[in-house]
């Protein structure tokens, strides 16, 4: 399911499903746990006692404010307009949501807001604690030391009723079915798997407005919950919003794109990015908890490789300093070998994995060497932009050097890199994309050792690059076929046909008119655009997430990969083509400029996670590709 207006401040993350309930709460000091379990947080309203469930229905829009990281729902229940601005100040752990309300109507409404909060800490229903704080009437989930302050307040008033207790257990649905007949128990406090609701009152005036403020603020310890508590009074939250609005526009505006049609998706792109990075510098893949329904297993770790291109996309647009966070993370988890693992938490930590250590009847290394590789690539971006020789200085030996001699050291006499498994996820072995990630890196290390005057190391990683690359061009490239092979394996060459052979072209491997290029890329137009959908597929007969066998639609299209075709055309400087492609993947984004990882090819609606910020990451790359072009 879809996720919208992702919001955060690095150990807080929020975002909602399409009914606008709270959907996913990250928040400890590296972002890492999901304290809602991809559950809602209920959102009610009753008008002149005709109770509603808050939901699609009622929803006019859903948005990003103004070019900044606030997000605004508008939405009408019975004739009466809501607008609500979403955020998470800047530097107190703390989500607010500021209601206006808009009687337009001649009569005298009565109206009761219900805020329920369905709080699963550390991401299970097991020992939590909730109860009613009455020194600022204020609702407290806590456990350990993850502590939860619920409350609300308008210019008079703050909440009037709560419920606290039992849910999802013994039968018990959860106190937010107290709320639908308007009134709440009273209930003060409950333990084990629990939930709350609280119900604001409001009588308005006919054709009047108001506003009020709900906030959960978060706390690792109770007395700093209840002493921050006592700055959440109605002049600071208004304060919070103005600083948050100012903080973020100015940040969003740093490299503007100025390119018209572009220039929103561009910036809502980058908030969303942004909101995806820890205050450690571990980059997210997914908030969308959605997917744990599915396989029990979720996207929200840090891949290398997604990580390496959202810190791309984030240098390209001026924001070097959470990339050089990206850069440090990367030093406390590589492997004393020099490679990255398969991913990480947001802790640093080795995550889950389905890589295998043994395999063939012999002992493989567990990874992806892609993912090493595109670490330096994304520190030549770095430096390649701001030139801080500083800094590169003091990741030279922790990590450029690291990696650049695991990836030498890990090649074939003939120069081809050892087997991994492919960027896919699926298939073991020696990879077109694998080449040509490992062949950029090497020449970029060679670069940097040549500026830190390491002459003969320089020499060194340069001659496997070009080894590697001969090499390659003699093994997998195919007259008959007329495209490069995707994949080397004892001894034989699959030639399935795969996007990611788009990689030669876009990392500036081969020359965009080199006719085996061409060739390829004709090939890929032919038989990997989706008849039925557009876009382009991830290689033939691809089945991952496929709803329905059907014989005329080769794979679910992705929206990366058709952002590397448009690479390509801006690269031979085709723009309409890229036009072209750009906005099939614009036309496939939600309102707030969420882009998931595929598109159903039936229905055109998002499958997989939604936000995929390796989906965001591309766009803003090709995007500033695009810029480029134009600008020359």
């Amino acid at each position: 399911m879809v996720r919208y207006i992702p919001i955060g401040n690095g150990r807080l993350l929020v975002s909602f499903n399409e009914d606008y309930n709270l959907t996913d709460f990250y928040f400890s000091r590296d972002m890492a746990e999901n304290h809602s379990g991809g559950k809602p947080f209920k959102y009610g309203i009753s008008i002149d006692n005709n109770f509603t469930w808050v939901n699609k229905s009622n929803i006019i829009s859903k948005d990003y404010f103004d070019h900044t990281m606030i997000g605004i729902v508008k939405y009408k229940v019975n004739n009466i307009n809501f607008e609500d601005q979403n955020f998470v100040d800047i530097y107190k752990d703390v989500y607010i949501k500021k209601i206006k309300l808009i009687n337009g109507t001649n009569n005298k409404i009565d109206i009761k807001l219900f805020f329920h909060q369905n709080f699963s800490i550390y991401g299970n229903n097991i020992g939590d604690t909730a109860f009613y704080y009455p020194e600022n009437n204020s609702i407290v989930h806590y456990k350990g030391r993850r502590y939860f302050m619920i409350s609300t307040i308008d210019n008079k008033n703050s909440f009037d009723e709560y419920a606290i207790g039992i849910k999802d257990f013994n039968g018990l649905a959860g106190t937010w079915k107290d709320a639908e007949d308007n009134e709440l128990s009273m209930n003060t406090i409950a333990t084990g798997s629990v939930d709350s609701v609280i119900r604001h009152h409001i009588k308005m005036e006919p054709d009047s407005s108001m506003e009020l403020f709900y906030y959960i603020l978060c706390s690792r310890d109770r007395l700093n919950l209840f002493e921050n508590s006592k700055s959440m009074n109605i002049d600071n939250m208004g304060k919070m919003l103005n600083r948050t609005e100012h903080f973020w526009e100015l940040w969003v505006s740093k490299y503007p794109l100025n390119i018209n049609n572009y220039n929103d998706i561009f910036k809502k792109s980058l908030f969303i990015v942004r909101s995806h990075i820890n205050d450690i510098g571990a980059i997210m893949a997914s908030s969308d908890s959605d997917i744990l329904r599915s396989n029990m297993d979720s996207y929200y770790y840090s891949w290398p490789r997604d990580s390496a291109y959202a810190a791309i996309s984030i240098i390209l647009s001026g924001h070097s300093d959470p990339a050089k966070l990206f850069f440090d993370f990367c030093i406390n988890t590589i492997s004393d070998q020099g490679y990255f693992y398969h991913k990480y938490n947001p802790d640093g930590k080795i995550a889950s994995s389905w890589l295998p250590y043994f395999m063939d009847n012999h002992e493989i290394l567990p990874i992806q060497e892609d993912e090493s590789a595109l670490v330096i690539i994304a520190v030549w971006y770095y430096y390649s932009i701001n030139k801080d020789v500083e800094y590169i200085s003091y990741i030279y030996e922790k990590l450029i050097k690291k990696i650049a001699e695991f990836l030498y050291n890990y090649t074939y006499d003939n120069g081809l890199p050892r087997e991994s498994f492919d960027l896919w996820e699926e298939r073991y072995g020696i990879h077109t994309y694998t080449v040509a990630t490992v062949y950029k890196a090497l020449k970029y290390a060679s670069y940097f050792a040549k500026i830190f005057n390491d002459m003969d190391l320089s020499q060194k990683y340069s001659d496997k690059a070009d080894m590697m690359i001969k090499t390659f061009d003699e093994i997998f490239y195919s007259d008959l076929t007329g495209y490069y092979g995707r994949n080397y394996y004892n001894g034989k060459m699959d030639f399935t046909l795969d996007s990611s052979i788009l990689s030669l072209v876009n990392l500036d491997v081969k020359d965009v008119n080199d006719p085996k290029i061409k060739s390829s890329v004709e090939k890929i137009n032919e038989y990997l655009w989706v008849k039925n959908s557009g876009g382009i597929a991830r290689y033939s007969n691809d089945f991952y997430q496929r709803k329905e066998a059907n014989p005329d639609i080769t794979g679910n299209p992705w929206i990366i990969t058709t952002l590397w075709l448009a690479d390509y055309y801006i690269k031979i400087n085709n723009l309409d083509k890229a036009n072209e492609l750009i906005n099939w993947v614009i036309n496939h984004s939600e309102e707030s400029g969420v882009l998931s990882e595929q598109i159903d090819p039936v229905t055109e609606k998002p499958l997989s996670v939604s936000p995929l910020i390796w989906s965001h990451a591309q766009l803003i790359i090709t995007l500033l590709n695009y810029k480029n072009v134009n600008k020359n």
